[in-house]
């Protein structure tokens, strides 16, 4: 007699099950193809996990000689990329940087991570510890930088060109050897590069802000306005490349080809001052900033009462900001204060408010 078909379906107690034997052979099948399944993805998150390090590797070697390639020296060593395979960390020893200005930078170790889908985004930890050093009149200063917490946010782009960047850093302490400190409870920066939006626009421009919270003077240093600086916040864009080379050198090419600082927000808390302004930054030719301001200035009759106790500026000076501060003074809708809108001028060498000549101006070099 022919063989009969198997039964899929057995009597039970509780109506018709799957056949035993058919139920076995259906959960060993799904099993290997569940491992199947399982090794394929492994398989495949290792491979992305070598692909985004290596995108992370290249980006870093294409930033790098990048910068050389504009005159600083950068050495470092690594990247070490770990973390396989649930994560992408990323580390670099003793990093070093010499500018074609003049500056240099050093530290011990930077680590940090990157996103699987994002290898060009680096989240980084900064040394705590850092060192600088700079030409600065004609003296070499070595200054040493420490901070609590130092954490940076970079984007690079596919050919290495640094995007944007982020700093923060908490409790900061800048110091030099035989020197006082100038301490700070809290920095930010942020860096945004703009390509040119149009052809033969130039070489785009770079956007900064930047907020410093609880600056505290150095030990010695004697102030009209306080010993501390409560706030100093500023958004800005630069026009214009500064080319690499000696720093005067630059700064005269940056100068000579149009470049100038547009200063779309200042704003200054220092003791009685409370001060928000806008305006525009360019260097004459001795290095010294010109341009015009536009200031709203709160505090005013204490900042001038405060200036002349210190014998920083004339009586007469004083006497016709006093009265520019009483005829022009309107109320802030914010805090109440007397506001007093006047202009900032920095033209030959001298900072003026208003019609008044307070002091000279220093060239930035």
């Amino acid at each position: 007699m022919p063989r009969s078909a198997p039964e899929f379906y057995d009597r039970g107690d509780d109506g018709p099950r799957l056949n035993a034997t058919i139920r076995n052979v259906l959960l060993r099948r799904l099993t290997r193809a569940g491992l199947a399944l399982a090794l394929l993805a492994l398989g495949g998150l290792a491979a992305y996990w070598f692909w985004a390090a290596d995108r992370v590797e290249a980006a870093i070697a294409l930033w790098t000689e990048a910068q050389r390639a504009r005159g600083y020296q950068i050495d470092y060593r690594g990247p070490e990329l770990s973390g396989f395979p649930f994560r992408l960390a990323v580390g670099i020893s003793e990093p070093r940087v010499a500018a074609p200005q003049g500056w240099r930078w050093s530290g011990a170790a930077i680590t940090g991570q990157a996103a699987f889908w994002e290898p060009w985004t680096l989240r980084l930890e900064l040394p705590l510890e850092q060192t600088l050093s700079a030409e600065w009149r004609g003296h070499r200063r070595e200054l040493a930088l420490s901070a609590a917490a130092a954490r940076a946010l970079i984007h690079l782009g596919r050919d290495g060109r640094l995007e944007a960047a982020t700093l923060e850093m908490e409790r900061v302490v800048l110091s030099e050897a035989g020197g006082g400190a100038l301490r700070a409870e809290t920095l930010r920066y942020q860096l945004t590069r703009h390509p040119p939006t149009l052809e033969g626009s130039g070489e785009g421009t770079l956007l900064l802000a930047g907020e410093m919270l609880g600056i505290a003077l150095p030990e010695g240093v004697i102030s009209p306005l306080g010993e501390e600086v409560e706030r100093i916040a500023f958004d800005a864009t630069v026009i214009g490349l500064i080319p690499k080379g000696e720093p005067a050198a630059a700064l005269a090419v940056w100068r000579d080809s149009g470049g100038l600082l547009e200063v779309h927000d200042l704003a200054l808390t220092w003791g009685p001052l409370d001060l928000d302004a806008e305006g525009t930054v360019a260097l004459d030719e001795m290095l010294r900033p010109q341009g015009a301001f536009t200031a709203r200035i709160r505090g005013l009759p204490e900042v001038v009462e405060a200036l002349v106790g210190q014998g920083l500026i004339e009586p007469g000076v004083a006497l016709a900001l006093k009265l520019t501060a009483m005829a022009l003074a309107t109320r802030d809708g914010a805090t109440a204060r007397p506001e007093v809108e006047l202009p900032i001028t920095l033209q030959d060498g001298l900072f003026y408010l208003g019609p008044a000549a307070l002091f000279r101006l220093a060239p930035v070099l």
